[in-house]
């Protein structure tokens, strides 16, 4: 997904990120701030990060030289990084010999393994054979300045994981894990089926909200109360109902994909159950809005309507100061994964 910050007027697809028109208890109202925050929608079934189309930033003014555009194929990276492999009992892990250490590997085997048997308690769905792993810097010699990110490959059946100097490795880690062990059910589904999709990713960013280990440094909320931030963006966002998206033809962008549905399945998973939304998941047909009752009882018009209603009170423990401070680090960690 690419993601920055903007002066651009325009309102279609853009996300305000002036704090108007949020009051608290007792509290004035925040100032207003003219950055945007964008967000590309998805052009084909993969990851929309990882598209030859997304367009990136340009570089700043006082950049020594101009930010790479050109983002670094698959099959690119795996000719010109010098592997080094390793074998676990369920993942075959290719690293980059250059900037990456045994000892990084070892103990990132163990996270692996570990977060596999957390996934498989939860959703009874596992890899018949080894999953193959990339693990790289994003810092690397071998890839001579060129740009990728952490993403998941179903054509090649791969997960692809990028450190950078903001985020780890274990960033995404739990939602990649989540497509590889359900990768039957993403190959036949992703990007064929209707609603699938967004079902998925959200589904990915549920599962990374109940079993990452150090949230703050996990992707789409780093540590932010997933409430707090879908409030944020049904306020100050141009982007449509989940009501009207799920079911939509159009290939939803990643903060409805990742981030509103992510935290919709969450407070699915507080007012319903976890198994519920785990049964939810493992839906083999269209999903449309009725596909809802059959898991929540209600559709999800309803259910939209209620989370609506329940979002302002994530902000009554939070002071505007604290509020203004964890979108501004939100909103920061959002802008880097451009970078």
């Amino acid at each position: 997904m690419c993601v920055y910050f903007t002066e651009h007027p325009r309102r279609l697809s853009y996300l305000n990120l002036n704090h108007g028109g949020i009051t608290f208890m007792s509290e004035s109202t925040t100032k207003e701030h003219s950055p945007i925050l964008q967000s590309f929608p998805a052009l084909s079934m993969e990851d929309e990060r990882n598209h030859s189309l997304t367009k990136a930033p340009l570089a700043s003014t006082n950049s020594i030289t101009q930010r790479p555009l050109i983002k670094i194929t698959d099959a690119e990276l795996r000719a010109r990084v010098q592997w080094i492999h390793h074998t676990t009992p369920h993942f075959e892990i290719s690293y980059d010999k250059i900037c990456l250490h045994t000892v990084e590997i070892e103990m990132l085997a163990q996270v692996l393994e570990s977060a596999y048997g957390s996934i498989f308690s939860l959703t009874h769905e596992g890899i018949t054979e080894r999953f193959p792993i990339y693990l790289t810097d994003l810092r690397s010699p071998s890839l001579m300045g060129r740009r990728t990110s952490t993403h998941f490959s179903g054509g090649e059946r791969a997960i692809y994981l990028v450190r950078n100097s903001h985020e780890s490795l274990d960033t995404e880690l739990i939602a990649m894990l989540t497509h590889a062990m359900r990768f039957p059910r993403y190959i036949k589904h992703y990007g064929i089926t209707r609603g699938w999709a967004l079902m998925e990713d959200a589904f990915a960013t549920f599962l990374s909200g109940r079993l990452h280990g150090n949230p703050k440094h996990a992707y789409p909320f780093y540590g932010v109360e997933p409430d707090i931030i879908a409030h944020y963006l049904k306020e100050h966002a141009v982007l449509p109902k989940l009501f009207y998206s799920w079911h939509s033809l159009r290939f939803a962008s990643e903060l409805e994909r990742r981030v509103l549905a992510g935290a919709f399945l969450l407070y699915l998973g507080d007012t319903a159950s976890d198994d519920r939304v785990v049964e939810f998941s493992k839906y083999d047909n269209e999903i449309t809005a009725d596909t809802f009752r059959v898991f929540f009882s209600k559709n999800l018009e309803e259910l939209e309507d209620h989370w609506s209603e329940h979002l302002p009170k994530s902000l009554l423990s939070n002071t505007e100061t604290e509020y203004r401070e964890m979108m501004e680090y939100w909103k920061k960690m959002m802008s880097w994964r451009t970078i």
